[in-house]
């Protein structure tokens, strides 16, 4: 057993809302953001307002919490699936690409949701900071077995330097998002002399 199977309303209540965010990410993407209503998304999702308003209070909450749970399953996949065998640089190369893959494959869609997220207050700017926090604490921890492994110094303040690679990460993909394709490679090869840069200055 892989823990208490749900009751069937809570099943339909979990899929409900997700269909509410895939028909809002197909709107958004199509229509851009401004004119992404909710009265047209109920009427594309097939369900009414009162069944929007019971899993989101509003458009903005819709948004940011779709990024909320949808890069978190992205950012954890792609920080597990990191080459262990590999030198720490390849295995930062591997995550990045991947989180880069995700925004290349929604860009229209992601493009007006960052802009949210970014400047997110109250409790979802709450939520997005903690959530920020995991992932670079989660980079810290790869970090730390680089130093187990001789890769880097053993002084490196691995936290310090897990920021800064963050840092790289979203100086890149912002400059991508404003580019009319956003090409994961290109953005790889834009973030690799950043991280380069960061690296070197760890095992000096």
């Amino acid at each position: 057993m892989h823990g208490k199977e749900l009751p069937l309303r809570e099943k339909q209540k979990l899929a409900t809302r997700r269909h509410i965010q895939e028909v809002a990410k197909a709107l958004i993407a199509d229509l851009g953001y401004e004119k992404t209503t909710m009265r047209a998304l109920a009427r594309e999702a097939g369900v009414g307002l009162g069944t929007i308003s019971l899993h989101f209070k509003d458009k903005k909450s819709l948004l940011l919490a779709s990024f909320h749970e949808e890069i978190g399953g992205v950012a954890e996949r792609a920080i597990e699936s990191a080459p262990l065998d590999q030198h720490i640089r390849e295995q930062f190369l591997h995550i990045v690409l991947e989180m880069y893959k995700y925004y290349a494959a929604n860009t229209k869609y992601l493009r007006p949701m960052v802009k949210e997220v970014l400047f997110a207050d109250g409790e979802w700017g709450q939520i997005l900071d903690a959530q920020i926090f995991k992932y670079i604490g989660l980079l810290r921890v790869v970090l730390d077995s680089a130093k187990g492994r001789g890769e880097l110094r053993s002084n490196v303040d691995s936290m310090a330097m897990a920021q800064n690679i963050w840092a790289a990460y979203l100086y890149v993909l912002l400059g991508g998002l404003k580019q009319e394709t956003f090409v994961a490679d290109a953005q790889l090869a834009r973030f690799e002399p950043l991280l380069d840069v960061i690296i070197t200055d760890a095992t000096a």
